[in-house]
């Protein structure tokens, strides 16, 4: 009975997607729409309002950046056309382009750039990127843009070419529609290679190609964007061409079914998006750094990548911990590490008094965080501690971590910019506190010092020194325990391709030849 229960619950799924699609979806037609998806979309269209994997993926077909950063690391023009940095890393000046316009038709503009700069400064999620960074900006026409650093920071350019961290939205659709601007699919206003023809909060975003779009008009013309949280759902999805590409990483069984197909390409990288399980610092069970280390030597970091990735990643260390992929990483084993030892951490349990202790798992009800949170709560449970598992929304999660009320739970940090300083300084940094990327609300000022001069190191090898130094920290400290990094598998329909499948923009997929 309940294998025929499953087999039912996908054929209604797929069902679902055929309703979705055009009868030509999974013809070969070049002129089909393209469906893609995720596991969750973007409720708006403001970037600033939530720092995320599905903000990027929705927002970034509609917006672009001042600059871009391709699969190799290499930085080429966009927005800008060129840019200076002075010799001290104190001023940035961005050359724009004269050709672009919004796409209600207005002229793009430098006041766009200082608009959207000062508008990000005010975000708690990228406040760590913009009001730490810039002390103030000069327009000195409508094509040149200053920018006065406050410190000197090396990660600085590499995040102003993140479709996660710095996409530029218009001022006069902020004038017009104020609180409203992004709301409604008549109040989106972007320089983007697509515009949105239709929004089904929670299910679809449908976009158009634009076609007097700067770089021009993209070669694939129609695309939507499908929430999906059901991996085997996607899965049969992209076997049957009803859907064309998956952002959400594949693992385990859709891996090894996708990896067989003909009409499957999948591409895959080490990504930048660290797992970990964090603990709430400032105070409570994990303000006791006994508690803190209890829960690292309690853990199995290949169990955990095991049950959650089925294999498919990269344990590490600490953030960023994945070799030369990764610019100013140290790329060394601390001098303090934590293999599992269950008699170690109930040591440190029973030592810190708090035998016995009641505690709440939280998470996203999605995996891997669902099955991560459970194969925590036995882990816990077997150092003395008596835990539960609450698993909840992606909103609702995000709310109570903001609001403080998160004691222990697994978490991603999604780097874009490739950068350690992106991934564990932003971590560390006390300004950071809560969902700009200091989700422990750890707090302290000799690691706040340590961060701040390793991102104003421009020598490279003098900043993989001092992070060094920043790690050797981390790992004494413990805020949270990092567990391995994504191998990201992105499966695609064999006539879609891509030079860049880490980007986030349809613009960079086209028909295979």
């Amino acid at each position: 009975m309940k294998n025929r229960s499953a087999i039912a619950v996908i054929l209604t799924l797929i069902c679902c997607f055929m309703l979705l699609a055009s009868p030509a979806t999974a013809a070969t037609s070049k002129t089909r729409t393209v469906n893609f998806a995720y596991q969750a979309i973007a409720n708006s269209f403001i970037h600033g309002k939530v720092i995320g994997m599905a903000e990027a993926h929705s927002l970034a077909q509609v917006y672009d950046t001042l600059i871009l950063k391709d699969f190799d690391g290499k930085f080429h023009p966009n927005l800008a056309e060129r840019w200076e940095i002075s010799p001290d890393g104190m001023q940035y000046v961005f050359y724009l382009r004269k050709d672009v316009k919004w796409s209600d038709g207005v002229k793009f503009t430098a006041k766009d750039v200082e608009f959207t700069f000062d508008y990000l400064a005010k975000a708690p999620a990228f406040s760590w990127i913009f009001d730490v960074n810039i002390d103030h900006m000069e327009v000195p026409d409508d094509y040149t843009i200053k920018i006065f650093m406050r410190k000197p920071n090396a990660l600085f350019i590499s995040t102003l070419a993140s479709t996660s961290n710095s996409l530029i939205m218009s001022k006069h659709g902020f004038d017009k529609y104020g609180d409203e601007y992004g709301s409604a699919i008549d109040k989106i206003i972007g320089t983007g290679a697509y515009v949105v023809t239709e929004w089904k909060p929670d299910v679809s975003i449908t976009y158009k190609a634009k076609k007097d779009y700067f770089k021009g008009e993209a070669v694939i013309k129609d695309i939507k964007l499908h929430r999906i949280t059901d991996t085997n759902a996607a899965t049969v999805a992209i076997q049957t061409g009803e859907l064309d590409l998956l952002l959400t990483p594949i693992t385990g069984s859709a891996y090894k079914t996708l990896s067989g197909n003909k009409n499957v390409v999948i591409g895959e990288f080490v990504s930048a998006r660290n797992e970990a399980i964090y603990m709430y610092c400032k105070d409570g069970l994990f303000s006791d750094v006994r508690m803190r280390k209890a829960v690292a030597y309690a853990i199995n970091k290949e169990d955990i990548l095991t049950v959650a990735m089925d294999g498919l990643g990269h344990i590490i260390n600490y953030p960023g911990d994945i070799g030369a992929a990764m610019t100013a990483n140290p790329d060394f084993v601390p001098s303090v590490t934590y293999p599992q030892d269950i008699t170690k951490a109930k040591a440190l349990v029973e030592e810190a008094g708090k035998v016995g202790a009641s505690v709440v798992i939280k998470s996203y009800n999605t995996d891997p965080y669902a099955v991560i949170g459970t194969y925590l709560q036995g882990v816990l449970n077997e150092i003395g501690l008596k835990a539960t598992v609450e698993p909840m929304e992606r909103a609702t999660f995000l709310s109570q971590l903001d609001a403080e009320m998160c004691t222990i739970f697994p978490l991603g940090w999604v780097g874009s910019a490739y950068d350690i300083e992106e991934v564990l300084g932003c971590a560390l940094h006390s300004a950071n506190i809560g969902t700009a990327g200091n989700d422990s609300f750890y707090i302290n000022p000799e690691m706040d010092a340590m961060v701040e001069a390793a991102r104003g190191e421009a020598d490279p090898e003098k900043r993989k020194d001092l992070y060094k130094k920043v790690v050797d920290k981390f790992m004494e400290d413990v805020p949270f325990v990092s567990t391995f990094a994504f191998k990201s598998a992105i499966p695609r329909r064999s006539d879609l391709t891509t030079d860049n499948p880490k980007s986030y923009q349809l613009f960079d997929y086209r028909w295979a030849d």
